[in-house]
């Protein structure tokens, strides 16, 4: 929403100053030219993120004022994206949240979920494990390294094994919340497909508690893709039930609960 402000303002403000030294100018012109400030806008600032992309090193372990600029940057452009999509996102339960770092764990419906919820928890410091061929892409990959994000491959278990603990340390050390798909793959058919126990592990190596959450879309009925986007956080599991309890156990509670609120 900021984004989209200061899009809004510089072009309204560009074209109120062209209007005034244009004095022959017709009014019919007043919204062609604020659309081309405001195209004119968004091209600068997609410029300079991508310039300031360059010129950051690439590094697994970003530091603490890199990881927060992108962050910064990503919210707000993801923010902007789905406002010109015209969809909508509302988020329920946001008052559970723990005040301590958390891992996020959440059903997988969408290529879309890591970006509506980094929208919805903008206010969260959080990043995401991926498939290593999301990283590979150009630019995207290197900002979403730079914002902390960092690839696991499911099919290799020590790599495997190595980004569960990096995920613990990133909650431990970095003091970030941690986002994982515990599904493994997002479900095309929209049921909820087995929970992998390993991606509770990192809770149980950073010793926080697990924030459970379930994703819905509502589509258009006219125009093709989405209009709004539910996030539900459903349950919370707290330290001590953490400690307490296996991975198997927490697995087996985070699919009841999303299942409950997905009415399956």
């Amino acid at each position: 929403m900021l984004l989209l402000l200061s899009f809004i303002a510089a072009s309204s403000t560009a074209t109120a100053l062209t209007f005034f030294f244009c004095n022959g100018l017709s009014l019919w012109w007043l919204l062609p030219v604020w659309l081309g400030y405001y195209v004119a806008a968004v091209l600068l600032y997609v410029i300079w993120l991508f310039s300031a992309l360059l010129m950051t090193p690439q590094t697994d372990t970003p530091s603490k004022r890199l990881k927060n600029f992108y962050h910064w940057c990503e919210v707000h452009t993801l923010s902007w994206v789905m406002a010109q999509l015209g969809i909508r996102k509302k988020l329920v339960g946001a008052e559970r949240l723990p005040d301590t770092p958390f891992l996020f764990v959440c059903n997988h419906r969408s290529a879309f979920d890591p970006i509506a919820t980094f929208a919805l928890f903008k206010k969260t410091q959080m990043c995401f494990v991926g498939k290593p061929e999301v990283f590979q892409v150009p630019v995207l990959g290197a900002a979403m390294r730079r914002a902390g994000f960092f690839p696991i491959d499911r099919e290799n278990p020590r790599n495997a094994v190595t980004a569960i603990k990096h995920g613990a340390e990133v909650i431990t050390q970095q003091e970030r919340c941690m986002g994982i798909y515990p599904e493994g793959t997002r479900s095309r058919t929209g049921d909820l497909l087995p929970f992998h126990g390993g991606s509770f592990k990192i809770a149980k190596l950073a010793d926080c508690p697990v924030v459970v959450a379930s994703i819905r879309y509502e589509k258009r009925r006219v125009l093709p893709g989405y209009k709004r986007v539910h996030l539900h956080v459903v349950d919370v599991m707290d330290t001590d039930y953490v400690k307490e309890n296996n991975t198997a156990a927490m697995a087996a509670r985070a699919d009841h609960r999303i299942r409950e609120d997905l009415e399956m």
